[in-house]
């Protein structure tokens, strides 16, 4: 019964999606929200994370780079950069696991509040490191993303979402058991997203994925061995510009 409820939801987002679709010269500007944790918040930044790459180094769409607003729930002044640029909006929420921020998806306003009322295009989504640092198990903190990206796609039905394979932690002793763990959670992640995407036309995905994992250099993590420095949310920043890049090519932002 609920698989049958939760199949009928899906449908019916599919559909809404499917007729809000539009080219992207007619959505110029892409409106992101990186949603997650305290590594989407870009702790540990001296300039703003990934989010700065992002906005300085803009993604190439047809050969121009593309204009991006950042959007979310907060606003953050804590890198004048982004404050200077009108780009300092995100939804992170520092310390929180996968069940809160699948909370929170569900009980955010819906649409971000900033810069204004607007759904986002595309959001971007790393979560799972607090799961795993606070003790979850792999498939407990995989559950609650899969709760976490279905609260997501109701609130915004014609988003493209992109879940992250989490970044490593780093190689100090007591991160050997969260990085065993972090190779199941990430390995649960595609089966995830096939799970959703099973809901959409195969034409018309709503999820993707970015790989954050694979041959992320520890040695650009901060001492613990959580964060990224800059030259860590500089290649966290090139990975999510490719996803967003694709995205934008095949269904414009």
């Amino acid at each position: 019964m609920l698989r049958t409820s939760i199949r009928s939801l899906f449908i019916a987002l599919a559909c809404l999606a499917a007729f809000a679709l539009s080219p992207a010269s007619a959505r110029a500007t892409c409106r992101i929200e990186p949603f997650g944790d305290s590594i989407t918040r870009g702790v540990g930044s001296a300039v703003g994370g990934y989010r700065y790459t992002l906005v300085e180094w803009p993604p190439l769409v047809g050969g121009s780079p593309l204009s991006i607003q950042m959007v979310g729930a907060q606003i953050d002044t804590t890198f004048p950069g982004l404050v200077a640029e009108n780009q300092h909006y995100h939804s992170a929420m520092s310390g929180w696991r996968n069940d809160q921020l699948a909370a929170a998806a569900a009980s955010l306003p819906p649409y971000p509040v900033f810069p204004e009322y607007l759904p986002p295009n595309i959001v971007l989504v790393h979560a799972g490191t607090n799961d795993i640092h606070q003790g979850a198990s792999a498939s407990s903190a995989a559950y609650w993303l899969q709760q976490l990206l279905v609260a997501l796609s109701v609130k915004y039905p014609t988003a493209k979402i992109v879940v992250a394979k989490i970044i490593p932690f780093g190689p100090q002793l007591e991160h050997v058991i969260r990085n065993q763990v972090v190779l199941q959670y990430n390995g649960a992640i595609p089966g995830i997203v096939n799970n959703l995407n099973a809901f959409y036309p195969q034409s018309n995905p709503k999820f993707f994925i970015a790989d954050m994992h694979a041959g992320f250099p520890t040695n650009h993590l901060w001492s613990d061995g959580i964060h990224p420095n800059d030259y860590g949310y500089y290649e966290m920043g090139v990975r999510w510009s490719m996803s967003i890049q694709a995205i934008a090519g095949l269904a414009g932002c």
